[in-house]
Protein backbone atom coordinates (compact mmCIF):
# COMPACT_ATOMS: atom_id res chain seq x y z
CA UNK A 1 0.00 0.00 0.00
CA UNK A 2 1.23 3.41 -0.85
CA UNK A 3 1.34 6.49 1.30
CA UNK A 4 0.29 9.73 -0.13
CA UNK A 5 0.65 13.04 1.58
CA UNK A 6 -2.08 15.61 1.70
CA UNK A 7 0.37 18.49 1.50
CA UNK A 8 2.58 17.81 -1.53
CA UNK A 9 1.14 20.49 -3.87
CA UNK A 10 0.88 23.28 -1.33
CA UNK A 11 4.13 24.69 -2.66
CA UNK A 12 2.29 26.05 -5.69
CA UNK A 13 -0.34 27.72 -3.55
CA UNK A 14 2.11 29.30 -1.12
CA UNK A 15 3.72 31.11 -4.04
CA UNK A 16 0.37 32.08 -5.56
CA UNK A 17 -0.94 33.40 -2.27
CA UNK A 18 2.13 35.49 -1.71
CA UNK A 19 2.03 37.05 -5.15
CA UNK A 20 -1.57 38.18 -4.68
CA UNK A 21 -1.48 39.12 -1.01
CA UNK A 22 1.61 41.29 -1.29
CA UNK A 23 0.95 42.96 -4.63
CA UNK A 24 0.04 46.19 -2.86
CA UNK A 25 2.80 45.94 -0.29
CA UNK A 26 5.96 46.54 -2.29
CA UNK A 27 7.96 47.21 0.83
CA UNK A 28 7.82 43.50 1.65
CA UNK A 29 10.40 42.72 -1.01
CA UNK A 30 11.53 39.46 0.61
CA UNK A 31 8.10 37.91 1.02
CA UNK A 32 7.92 36.08 -2.30
CA UNK A 33 11.34 34.52 -1.77
CA UNK A 34 10.26 33.50 1.74
CA UNK A 35 7.17 31.76 0.39
CA UNK A 36 9.12 30.05 -2.36
CA UNK A 37 11.55 28.60 0.15
CA UNK A 38 8.69 27.50 2.39
CA UNK A 39 7.15 25.69 -0.56
CA UNK A 40 10.37 23.92 -1.41
CA UNK A 41 10.90 22.92 2.23
CA UNK A 42 7.46 21.39 2.51
CA UNK A 43 7.79 19.65 -0.83
CA UNK A 44 11.06 17.95 0.14
CA UNK A 45 9.65 16.77 3.46
CA UNK A 46 6.44 15.53 1.88
CA UNK A 47 8.13 13.62 -0.91
CA UNK A 48 10.48 11.78 1.44
CA UNK A 49 7.71 11.13 3.96
CA UNK A 50 5.79 9.35 1.24
CA UNK A 51 8.88 7.61 -0.09
CA UNK A 52 9.75 6.08 3.27
CA UNK A 53 6.24 4.62 3.51
CA UNK A 54 6.58 3.14 0.03
CA UNK A 55 9.92 1.60 0.99
CA UNK A 56 8.43 0.17 4.17
CA UNK A 57 5.46 -1.35 2.34
CA UNK A 58 7.59 -2.84 -0.42
CA UNK A 59 10.15 -4.25 2.01
CA UNK A 60 7.36 -5.88 4.01
CA UNK A 61 5.63 -7.31 0.96
CA UNK A 62 8.60 -8.64 -1.00
CA UNK A 63 11.78 -8.13 1.04
CA UNK A 64 13.28 -6.05 -1.77
CA UNK A 65 13.19 -2.39 -2.85
CA UNK A 66 15.66 -2.50 -5.74
CA UNK A 67 13.01 -1.94 -8.42
CA UNK A 68 10.83 0.42 -6.43
CA UNK A 69 10.01 3.62 -8.29
CA UNK A 70 9.60 6.67 -6.08
CA UNK A 71 8.21 10.11 -6.79
CA UNK A 72 10.73 12.28 -8.66
CA UNK A 73 12.50 14.40 -6.06
CA UNK A 74 13.53 17.06 -8.57
CA UNK A 75 10.25 17.41 -10.44
CA UNK A 76 11.48 15.59 -13.54
CA UNK A 77 9.53 12.88 -15.33
CA UNK A 78 12.14 10.23 -14.48
CA UNK A 79 11.27 8.05 -11.50
CA UNK A 80 13.76 7.73 -8.68
CA UNK A 81 14.72 4.04 -8.82
CA UNK A 82 16.49 2.94 -5.67
CA UNK A 83 18.92 0.51 -7.24
CA UNK A 84 20.28 -2.74 -5.81
CA UNK A 85 22.59 -1.45 -3.07
CA UNK A 86 20.01 -1.14 -0.28
CA UNK A 87 20.19 -4.03 2.17
CA UNK A 88 16.92 -5.32 3.68
CA UNK A 89 17.03 -7.12 7.02
CA UNK A 90 13.94 -8.72 8.58
CA UNK A 91 13.84 -9.68 12.24
CA UNK A 92 10.70 -11.68 13.06
CA UNK A 93 12.10 -13.52 16.09
CA UNK A 94 10.38 -11.23 18.57
CA UNK A 95 6.77 -10.13 18.95
CA UNK A 96 7.71 -6.71 17.56
CA UNK A 97 8.54 -7.44 13.92
CA UNK A 98 11.38 -5.27 12.64
CA UNK A 99 12.58 -4.41 9.14
CA UNK A 100 15.69 -2.35 8.42
CA UNK A 101 16.45 -0.75 5.05
CA UNK A 102 20.13 0.15 5.07
CA UNK A 103 21.58 2.40 2.36
CA UNK A 104 25.03 2.29 3.95
CA UNK A 105 27.37 5.21 3.44
CA UNK A 106 26.01 5.98 -0.01
CA UNK A 107 23.61 4.19 -2.36
CA UNK A 108 23.12 5.91 -5.73
CA UNK A 109 20.21 4.94 -7.94
CA UNK A 110 20.14 4.99 -11.76
CA UNK A 111 18.83 8.56 -11.85
CA UNK A 112 21.68 9.89 -9.69
CA UNK A 113 19.89 10.32 -6.35
CA UNK A 114 22.14 9.20 -3.50
CA UNK A 115 20.76 7.93 -0.21
CA UNK A 116 22.58 6.91 2.91
CA UNK A 117 21.59 5.88 6.40
CA UNK A 118 18.71 3.68 7.50
CA UNK A 119 14.93 3.43 7.52
CA UNK A 120 13.70 1.29 10.42
CA UNK A 121 10.19 -0.15 10.49
CA UNK A 122 8.51 -2.03 13.33
CA UNK A 123 5.15 -3.82 13.26
CA UNK A 124 3.17 -4.87 16.31
CA UNK A 125 1.22 -7.35 14.18
CA UNK A 126 0.17 -8.24 10.66
CA UNK A 127 -0.25 -5.29 8.31
CA UNK A 128 -3.94 -6.00 7.66
CA UNK A 129 -4.81 -6.82 11.26
CA UNK A 130 -6.96 -4.28 13.09
CA UNK A 131 -4.98 -2.58 15.83
CA UNK A 132 -1.58 -3.16 14.23
CA UNK A 133 0.72 -0.19 14.69
CA UNK A 134 3.54 0.44 12.26
CA UNK A 135 6.34 2.76 13.31
CA UNK A 136 8.70 4.19 10.69
CA UNK A 137 11.74 6.18 11.71
CA UNK A 138 14.86 7.34 9.90
CA UNK A 139 18.37 7.05 11.27
CA UNK A 140 21.11 9.33 9.88
CA UNK A 141 19.14 9.31 6.63
CA UNK A 142 20.27 11.59 3.81
CA UNK A 143 18.90 12.23 0.35
CA UNK A 144 21.75 13.78 -1.58
CA UNK A 145 22.94 16.58 0.76
CA UNK A 146 19.73 16.98 2.79
CA UNK A 147 19.33 15.16 6.10
CA UNK A 148 15.74 13.98 6.49
CA UNK A 149 14.34 12.97 9.87
CA UNK A 150 11.04 11.08 9.65
CA UNK A 151 9.02 9.78 12.58
CA UNK A 152 5.74 8.21 11.50
CA UNK A 153 3.10 6.07 13.18
CA UNK A 154 0.50 4.22 11.11
CA UNK A 155 -2.38 2.56 12.99
CA UNK A 156 -4.67 0.04 11.31
CA UNK A 157 -8.20 1.05 12.33
CA UNK A 158 -9.75 -2.03 10.74
CA UNK A 159 -12.51 -1.99 8.15
CA UNK A 160 -15.16 0.71 8.06
CA UNK A 161 -18.84 0.44 7.17
CA UNK A 162 -17.92 0.27 3.49
CA UNK A 163 -15.63 -2.73 4.22
CA UNK A 164 -12.51 -0.70 3.40
CA UNK A 165 -9.34 -0.62 5.48
CA UNK A 166 -8.66 2.66 7.26
CA UNK A 167 -5.38 3.87 8.72
CA UNK A 168 -4.58 6.75 11.04
CA UNK A 169 -1.26 8.34 10.16
CA UNK A 170 0.74 10.73 12.32
CA UNK A 171 4.00 12.03 10.92
CA UNK A 172 6.63 14.58 11.86
CA UNK A 173 9.36 15.59 9.45
CA UNK A 174 12.51 17.68 9.79
CA UNK A 175 14.81 18.58 6.91
CA UNK A 176 18.30 19.87 7.64
CA UNK A 177 19.89 21.62 4.68
CA UNK A 178 23.62 21.76 3.90
CA UNK A 179 23.84 25.30 5.35
CA UNK A 180 22.49 24.06 8.70
CA UNK A 181 19.01 25.63 8.40
CA UNK A 182 16.00 23.42 9.16
CA UNK A 183 12.32 23.12 8.32
CA UNK A 184 9.65 21.25 10.29
CA UNK A 185 6.24 19.85 9.41
CA UNK A 186 3.61 17.58 10.93
CA UNK A 187 0.60 15.79 9.46
CA UNK A 188 -2.38 13.93 10.94
CA UNK A 189 -4.61 12.13 8.46
CA UNK A 190 -7.04 9.26 7.98
CA UNK A 191 -6.36 7.19 4.89
CA UNK A 192 -9.01 4.87 3.43
CA UNK A 193 -7.99 2.12 1.03
CA UNK A 194 -10.77 2.33 -1.58
CA UNK A 195 -9.42 0.02 -4.30
CA UNK A 196 -6.54 -2.45 -4.54
CA UNK A 197 -6.64 -4.27 -1.21
CA UNK A 198 -7.41 -7.53 -3.02
CA UNK A 199 -4.12 -7.31 -4.96
CA UNK A 200 -1.48 -6.64 -2.25
CA UNK A 201 1.49 -7.22 -4.58
CA UNK A 202 0.23 -4.91 -7.32
CA UNK A 203 0.65 -1.30 -6.22
CA UNK A 204 -0.51 0.22 -9.50
CA UNK A 205 -4.26 -0.35 -9.00
CA UNK A 206 -4.51 1.25 -5.57
CA UNK A 207 -6.87 4.17 -4.91
CA UNK A 208 -7.02 6.04 -1.61
CA UNK A 209 -9.16 8.67 0.07
CA UNK A 210 -7.46 11.02 2.52
CA UNK A 211 -8.72 13.57 5.02
CA UNK A 212 -6.51 15.40 7.45
CA UNK A 213 -4.64 18.48 8.57
CA UNK A 214 -1.12 19.66 9.11
CA UNK A 215 1.32 22.39 10.03
CA UNK A 216 4.56 23.58 8.51
CA UNK A 217 7.38 25.84 9.60
CA UNK A 218 9.77 26.97 6.89
CA UNK A 219 13.51 27.35 7.29
CA UNK A 220 12.84 31.10 7.82
CA UNK A 221 10.43 30.39 10.67
CA UNK A 222 7.16 31.21 8.86
CA UNK A 223 4.16 29.09 9.99
CA UNK A 224 1.26 27.63 7.99
CA UNK A 225 -1.82 25.49 8.69
CA UNK A 226 -3.71 23.37 6.15
CA UNK A 227 -6.65 20.94 6.13
CA UNK A 228 -8.91 19.11 3.70
CA UNK A 229 -12.26 20.70 2.83
CA UNK A 230 -13.42 17.69 0.82
CA UNK A 231 -11.62 14.31 0.76
CA UNK A 232 -8.62 13.98 -1.52
CA UNK A 233 -8.64 11.05 -3.94
CA UNK A 234 -5.42 9.58 -5.25
CA UNK A 235 -5.13 6.98 -7.98
CA UNK A 236 -1.63 5.63 -7.57
CA UNK A 237 -1.39 5.16 -11.33
CA UNK A 238 -1.68 8.95 -11.66
CA UNK A 239 1.01 11.44 -10.69
CA UNK A 240 -1.30 13.67 -8.68
CA UNK A 241 -4.52 13.72 -6.69
CA UNK A 242 -7.49 13.54 -9.06
CA UNK A 243 -10.14 15.24 -6.90
CA UNK A 244 -10.77 16.91 -3.54
CA UNK A 245 -10.04 20.29 -1.95
CA UNK A 246 -7.43 21.67 0.44
CA UNK A 247 -7.49 24.95 2.34
CA UNK A 248 -4.28 26.56 3.54
CA UNK A 249 -3.94 29.51 5.90
CA UNK A 250 -1.01 31.62 7.05
CA UNK A 251 -0.91 31.50 10.84
CA UNK A 252 -0.07 35.19 11.16
CA UNK A 253 -3.15 36.32 9.22
CA UNK A 254 -6.10 33.91 9.06
CA UNK A 255 -7.93 36.21 6.63
CA UNK A 256 -5.44 35.10 4.02
CA UNK A 257 -6.26 31.70 2.57
CA UNK A 258 -6.39 29.73 -0.63
CA UNK A 259 -8.45 26.73 -1.74
CA UNK A 260 -6.90 24.15 -4.05
CA UNK A 261 -9.31 22.01 -6.11
CA UNK A 262 -7.84 18.94 -7.82
CA UNK A 263 -10.73 18.38 -10.23
CA UNK A 264 -13.44 15.79 -10.80
CA UNK A 265 -11.46 12.57 -11.22
CA UNK A 266 -9.41 12.95 -14.39
CA UNK A 267 -5.80 11.80 -14.34
CA UNK A 268 -4.13 15.08 -15.25
CA UNK A 269 -1.62 17.57 -13.89
CA UNK A 270 -3.96 20.54 -13.40
CA UNK A 271 -5.68 22.07 -10.39
CA UNK A 272 -7.70 25.22 -9.72
CA UNK A 273 -6.72 27.76 -7.08
CA UNK A 274 -9.24 30.19 -5.57
CA UNK A 275 -7.85 32.94 -3.34
CA UNK A 276 -9.68 34.73 -0.51
CA UNK A 277 -10.34 37.70 -2.80
CA UNK A 278 -12.24 35.44 -5.24
CA UNK A 279 -9.56 35.33 -7.91
CA UNK A 280 -9.31 31.87 -9.50
CA UNK A 281 -6.77 30.40 -11.90
CA UNK A 282 -5.43 27.08 -13.17
CA UNK A 283 -2.00 25.78 -12.24
CA UNK A 284 0.17 23.05 -13.70
CA UNK A 285 1.13 20.55 -10.99
CA UNK A 286 4.17 19.29 -12.87
CA UNK A 287 6.87 21.12 -10.96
Amino acid sequence: MKTLSISTKLLFIFTAMTFTFTACQKEETGTEETEREASEDLHIATIEDGNTQLMADQAEASGDVSNLRLAPSDGSSDADILGSCAVITKDTATSLRKITIDFGTGCTGPNGVTRKGKIIITHTGRYRAEGTIIHIVSEDYYVNDNKVDINKTVENLGKNEQNNFEFKVKSTRKVTFPNGKMSFSAVLKIKEWLVGAATPFDFSDDIFKVVGEGTHQSRRGVHYNFHTLTPLIRKVACREFVSGELKIVRVTDERRFAILNFGTGDCDDEATVTLDNGRAFTIDLKH
